[in-house]
């Protein structure tokens, strides 16, 4: 029987799902913006600040989600760059430099959703102890009963 992921890992499956749809809509609303649509422009500007909002919220949930979730710890990475890259995306954005806005949003469209994919996916580990085949457990190294 498979174990039941903790409160932390379903958070952080929940804000990496969220935070790739959005990516998601971003590009959306950048097709609307190609066809000349004031809809589409309001949905990509409103979006960028609630996409890096949620970017942020996600790098503590991701430590959350290996400490004490059990997930490793290279999702904290992703999500940090994830910040970083959004922040960089909404500044060259606001100045129009479309050679880099466009490949760099694939760049984040592409890390969210494989990240969100792999989270969902995910399985954590379990704690130290509580299996007593692991070797190293707290059941593994105690003295046994028997003579």
């Amino acid at each position: 029987m498979a174990e039941r992921a903790g409160p932390a890992v379903v958070v952080f499956r929940v804000v990496a799902v969220l935070h790739a749809a959005l990516t998601i809509v971003q590009a959306v609303a950048a097709g609307g913006i190609l066809q000349a649509s004031t809809v589409g422009l309001v949905v990509h500007q409103a979006g960028a600040g609630l996409l890096w909002l949620v970017s942020l919220v996600q790098v503590p949930v991701a430590a959350l989600a290996w400490r004490p979730g059990g997930l490793p710890a290279w999702p904290i990475g992703v999500s940090a760059g994830l910040v970083v890259a959004e922040a960089a995306q909404v500044a060259v954005g606001a100045t129009g430099v479309l050679a880099v806005h466009v490949p760099l949003g694939v760049a984040i469209v592409g890390a969210a959703v494989c990240l969100a994919a792999w989270t969902v996916r995910a399985r954590p580990r379990r704690a130290a102890g509580t299996d007593p085949r692991a070797p190293g457990s707290v059941a593994a190294t105690a003295p046994s009963a028997r003579p």
